[in-house]
């Protein structure tokens, strides 16, 4: 991995990733939406699923909630977290979503929420919005919020927000105030910044690109060599640089 995909020591490993796979296997199963298109499908949930269950929150705000898959991961991982759950578009309340009985939601902005009342110390923003990931690193920081994770971390010059990934890809060149790259400020108030790498790797991105059009970690698995592998081939070509970022 270079610097475009780390920063710092993430709190976990590859091997731990490997060791976890089988369980959410399991877990994933029994989860309540079957066909959870333009949501998170195994292979970025699994992430999603891992680092709540590793981390253990006492609170977890999830902006983009869709039909509620990821809501449900994560009552599974931390059972105990209180959630906090945006969308403007409350699809988790059809007969095809997943509306939880513990979560408190909302229909307003992540920005524009009023979070004084929510401890930051324990707290786990989980961001799957398509929306600004630097306006939201921002607030983060202004607010104390120190966990953070993206699904939407598209590399420099695709998808349909401004990510992570392209504020600290090589091209970036913009100031976030004059003299101060958006880049080189990332890395300023950043203490762990982590690409999850995919299970599996495709022949093509999501862009009909060759897979080694964008940095991107080595897979986890080169092929299935167990049964409960399988599942992870869903949405391959979907792999989207989810990562987990901690604040300075």
């Amino acid at each position: 991995m270079n610097i475009y995909n780390k920063i710092g020591t993430p709190p976990w490993n590859r091997q731990d990733f490997l060791e976890n796979l089988e369980e959410f296997s399991e877990v994933y199963k029994n989860r309540p939406v079957k066909s959870n298109d333009g949501g998170m499908k195994a292979a970025q949930l699994f992430y999603a699923w891992y680092t709540i269950k590793k981390l253990q929150p006492k609170v977890i705000i999830e902006s983009g909630v869709w039909y509620g898959q990821g809501t449900w991961a994560f009552e599974q991982a931390a059972p105990d977290a209180a959630l906090h759950c945006i969308d403007p578009t409350p699809r988790y309340k059809s007969l095809e979503g997943y509306e939880s009985k513990k979560a408190t939601y909302y229909t307003s902005d992540f920005l524009n929420l009023d979070w004084s009342k929510v401890e930051k110390d324990g707290t786990l923003c989980f961001f799957d919005d398509h929306q600004n990931a630097l306006e939201r690193v921002l607030r983060c920081s202004q607010l104390g919020f120190k966990t953070i994770m993206f699904e939407d971390n598209y590399p420099f010059g695709q998808g349909d927000c401004y990510s992570i990934k392209k504020a600290l890809n090589k091209n970036e060149i913009r100031d976030i105030i004059p003299g101060l790259k958006i880049s080189d400020y990332i890395k300023h108030i950043t203490k762990t910044y982590l690409e999850f790498p995919p299970i599996f790797a495709a022949e093509e991105n999501r862009w009909g690109l060759p897979w080694e059009t964008y940095e991107t970690p080595v897979p986890l698995l080169e092929e299935v060599e167990e049964e409960y592998q399988k599942v992870y081939l869903e949405e391959l070509k979907n792999y989207t640089w989810i990562n987990y970022m901690e604040l300075k």
